[in-house]
């Protein structure tokens, strides 16, 4: 006895399907840019790019951190920093780091004449990990010393 040989036959009208592609969905920045009055600031101000919008790293908040809350911190950087000025404060997230971000038009190392890349921003660390945590007292004479790199003759 011999078996017999199933035969497919295809319809020569209907071509395989193609796999459906779907265009990836252009995702709103989740970068968190907050003043130390807590109203959002927009990237291009702090991040060089050569077309004037600059973007920031996806990233940057996993290293930058957050911006700082603590009141009693926020208190002595506006006594140094005007809050008008909208330079940026922040604090990493698992150090006692922060870091002060300043706008590109007051910004003396960030632009097309210091061979900026897209993305650069003009900012200062401050480190506390070697006191253990932030001192007040501490942290107005830090912030001071960033007053020269400065420009804000464009007020």
């Amino acid at each position: 006895m011999t078996a017999k040989k199933a035969v497919l036959k295809k319809d020569p009208v209907v071509e395989d399907p193609k796999p459906i592609v779907e265009e990836p969905k252009a995702t709103k920045s989740t970068v968190i840019l907050k003043n130390t009055l807590g109203v959002d600031m927009k990237e291009e101000d702090y991040f060089y790019g050569e077309n004037g919008k600059g973007k920031a790293h996806p990233t940057f908040n996993k290293v930058c951190g957050l911006p700082v809350e603590r009141e009693d911190l926020l208190e002595v950087f506006n006594k140094v920093f005007n809050p008008k000025d909208n330079i940026l404060f922040y604090k990493t997230t698992n150090k006692e780091v922060y870091l002060i971000i300043v706008p590109l038009k007051y910004s003396k190392t960030v632009g097309k004449s210091n061979e900026s890349i897209d993305g650069d921003a003009q900012k200062h660390a401050i480190s506390f990990i070697s006191e253990g945590s932030v001192n007040t007292t501490t942290l107005r004479s830090k912030l001071e010393r960033i007053l020269p790199f400065i420009d804000f003759n464009d007020r």
